[in-house]
């Protein structure tokens, strides 16, 4: 995933983003998922409500040209292909509705894929896109893809959570 993020990247625009957040993914995977999956009752629920407010999210970044803005325009480099820029998220969504499955089943290995879109797809895109005005030349105001992303500052942290917990037989009916 690091070679194509920085294969596919206009300027430094995915490698500041995307690769950290999938290193990071990664040991999160390794101290969580990788030892013991979690609980598919308590992350199931949110990480679908999370993915579905992704497709929203991308129809809002689509329609108000986040991928000619954001490389122009944050980080001074040259604008995502729409071709480029659906493709990359239309692969990116069918892995993650693939985590979902995973989840359900209880498969480790796809789960990387599942931490990748929690922090980078929610708490990634709900703190970064409220900054992107601060960030952007030219512009101060709406950013593409502000509006959508201001509710993953409520999933983002839920879902994380969730996540990260560690289950065994005695403590599961004891969490809220």
């Amino acid at each position: 995933m690091v070679g194509v993020f920085t294969y596919l990247s206009p300027g430094l625009s995915l490698l500041v983003t995307f690769v950290p957040a999938i290193m990071l993914a990664y040991v999160c995977y390794l101290l969580t998922s990788f030892r013991q999956m979690p609980d598919p009752g308590r992350v199931l629920p949110v990480y679908l409500g999370a993915l579905s407010v992704q497709f929203l999210h991308f129809a809002e970044e689509f329609t108000t040209g986040f991928y000619t803005r954001w490389p122009v325009e944050v980080f001074n480099a040259t604008p995502f292909e729409m071709s480029t820029f659906v493709s990359l998220n239309m692969v990116s969504y069918a892995a993650f509705a693939l985590g979902a499955v995973a989840i359900y089943w209880q498969v480790r290995g796809p789960m990387l894929v599942v931490w990748f879109f929690t922090l980078m797809g929610v708490i990634g895109n709900g703190i970064l896109h409220p900054l992107y005005p601060f960030f952007a030349t030219g512009s101060f105001g709406y950013f593409p893809g502000l509006f959508t992303s201001l509710i993953y500052l409520f999933l983002g942290p839920i879902l994380f959570s969730r996540l990260w917990e560690v289950r065994t037989d005695t403590d599961t009916d004891e969490r809220i």
